[in-house]
């Protein structure tokens, strides 16, 4: 039975909520002010800047640090050197921005980016030491935690992100900022506080990041050696790096470079020799980074330096070392001397059966560089370089603007009627991504969740999504038929991002020919010759290849109901061949092509190792 509340115990509980408000907002501003007394009160007053010199340790590695804010506007500067790779991130009248350990430039540039930025510069600043800051603040319970006891405080400054500051009650210091950037929970630690010139300023900074399930993404601690208390702004440190393109070579006069590339399994491989050695297929993906996997580094006799953690779709994360290598070469363009991080991918990212292994990835450090185009018609890779004479072309077709909220490029998509911002990530290799807090909060959610269950993932390890057909799907001035769509999970790392709705990769791309220009934040759709439809019938099962077992394909999944379940075939079986051809001269990417976006009614057989032959035919399992 539903009871209605009487009138007068209404006023009573608003009048309770008001006094509780009032006075956590009371307990705020009177912590507060103990704070800008314990870090120096008015001695604030006459510094208008800081700049910092000492180093950083991350990653295994160690270098020089410097770092630099104006502490009435935000705007600042880090940049840190080990001896492997420099890199910078700094907040201009212009923006946020990034130089990546490759030496160039991008802008954060999008709504993400910016609340986040905007909270980063007003913890730079020591915004909460300032009372006429657009700040609101909301008094937390008090927290436990290794025996110790912290104050807290939620402050959300006018257009940032809401960011919960641990003060330590005996000093009234802050012991940490935690606040959510993209699909990561962002830490900085401060501590070994000593006075400088009457304030009372943090000697260590440390500042890590946890995806969504707990894991964490790497971790640095910033030692400062020196501050220096400015007057006024330090301008010229505040400056962003030029980022012009100065470690590119064109063979041969050309302007442009043309180099094969081709579709595996959904997969874009292209060639690239490196240091002059016969070339092996790289990955080139706009969701990723320049990388060398343990194998193709061990065959190339690269020594490598630090260890970190990388993580990506799904929740796990994978440990991480650089090498330098000298000289990066696409047909005639060369790269020289571009860090590559070094990760131990496993044996069947990288195996190919009768193909050469695939030696890594390549990603931001090359659309920073270069005006790409992917001609899927004619099969080719056209690559433009900045700075090294004209600038390249506009290219003509729809053109869609590019926003950065890291460092993979973002664009507007319209899914179901819903507007939202997806990654554009070229080593995506299967459906549309649709990342589960978006379709939430636009009512979409309960079409996808009741889709097919299906096994995906990456870095990170595998997880259960579902996909069934999108209703509707647009991208620029396109409206695209038969998509589908996969929804992922919430603690799915990268692919599980809440400030975003989505991830479009291949099935999409691959319908145009596509021009990245990174300067002029623009991918520009152009039409193909011959657009290939698009088909998503499949046998319904995951298989994959081990080290110990080169020349079968190990089945971890078969799905419910599917057509490889119908006939017989079970996890734990073991593919020996696929119609007709020897698993030893599959690879994973070829074998997907052979059980999965395929037109109706298309037959598989498979052989496996205790002797049986099944044969299915291939449906499309996913709901409209």
């Amino acid at each position: 039975m539903l009871h209605r509340a009487s009138p007068l115990l209404g006023l009573l509980l608003a009048s309770a909520l008001s006094q509780a408000l009032a006075a956590s907002a009371n307990d705020s501003t009177a912590l507060l002010q103990s704070m800008r007394q314990a870090y120096g009160g008015a001695h604030w007053n006459d510094v208008a800047g800081l700049q910092m010199d000492g180093k950083e340790d991350g990653d295994g590695l160690s270098g020089p640090w410097q770092s630099a804010v104006d502490l009435r506007t935000g705007q600042y500067v880090s940049r840190m050197r080990n001896d492997v790779f420099g890199s910078a991130q700094g907040v201009d009248a212009n923006g946020q921005w990034r130089e990546d350990i490759t030496g160039m430039v991008h802008p954060l540039d999008s709504d993400e980016a910016r609340a986040v930025g905007t909270t980063e510069s007003w913890l730079r600043r020591f915004g909460y030491l300032d009372p006429h800051a657009s700040v609101s603040y909301r008094r937390l319970p008090d927290a436990q935690e290794h025996g110790k006891t912290y104050q807290r405080i939620e402050a959300t400054p006018a257009g940032g992100r809401a960011v919960t500051l641990w003060i330590t009650p005996t000093t009234h210091l802050l012991d940490r900022a935690v606040y959510a950037s993209s699909f990561l929970i962002a830490t900085a630690r401060y501590g070994d506080y000593r006075e400088v010139s009457g304030l009372h300023l943090p000697f260590r900074i440390s500042s890590s990041s946890a995806n969504l399930a707990g894991n964490s993404d790497g971790e640095s601690t910033d030692t400062v050696g020196q501050y220096h208390l400015l007057t006024s702004a330090p301008t010229t440190a505040l400056q962003r790096p030029e980022g012009k393109v100065r470690d590119v070579t064109m063979a041969n006069g050309a302007r442009d470079a043309i180099t094969p590339m081709q579709l595996e399994g959904g997969i874009l491989l292209v060639d690239v020799s490196i240091n002059g050695k016969p070339a092996m297929p790289f990955i080139l993906d706009t969701g990723g980074h320049a990388i060398l996997t343990s194998d193709a580094a061990k065959q190339l006799g690269f020594q490598t330096q630090g260890q970190g953690v990388s993580g990506g779709s799904g929740s796990g994360t994978m440990s991480t070392s650089y090498t330098k290598v000298h000289d990066t070469g696409l047909g005639n363009a060369h790269v020289r001397d571009l860090t590559f991080t070094v990760l131990p991918y496993p044996f069947g990212f990288y195996e190919r059966g009768d193909g050469m292994p695939i030696a890594g990835i390549l990603g931001l450090e090359m659309f920073e560089r270069f005006a790409i185009t992917f001609d899927y018609d004619h099969h080719q890779l056209k690559l433009t370089p900045y700075d090294t004479g004209e600038q390249p072309p506009v290219a003509k077709g729809d053109a869609v603007t590019l926003r950065f909220t890291d460092d993979m490029p973002l664009v507007q998509a319209t899914q179901d009627g819903h507007r939202g911002m997806y990654g554009i990530d070229t080593g995506n290799a299967g459906y549309v991504l649709t990342f589960p807090q978006w379709a939430e909060r636009n009512g979409i959610a309960k079409h996808y969740e009741s889709g097919l269950p299906i096994p995906t993932g990456g870095v990170g390890g595998l997880f259960t999504a579902h996909i069934a057909h999108a209703k509707s799907f647009e991208l620029g001035t396109q409206s695209l038929d038969n998509v589908v769509a996969m929804l992922t999970r919430a603690d799915a790392g990268a692919t599980g991002n809440p400030s975003e709705a989505g991830n479009i990769g291949q099935d999409i791309l691959s319908r145009f020919n596509v021009h990245f220009d990174y300067r002029r934040q623009q991918m520009v759709l152009m039409p193909r010759a011959n657009v290939p439809d698009s088909h998503y019938a499949m046998a319904g099962f995951r298989a994959e290849k081990t080290l110990g077992h080169p020349d079968r394909f190990d089945v971890g999944n078969v799905m419910p109901g599917s057509p490889a379940q119908q006939a017989g075939l079970k996890q734990g079986d073991a593919i020996v061949a696929a119609n007709g051809k020897a698993a030893s001269a599959l690879s994973f990417g070829q074998l997907r092509d052979m059980s999965s976006h395929l037109p109706e009614g298309t037959p598989l057989t498979l052989k496996l190792t205790d002797g049986r032959e099944v044969t299915m035919t291939m449906r499309d399992l996913a709901p409209r």
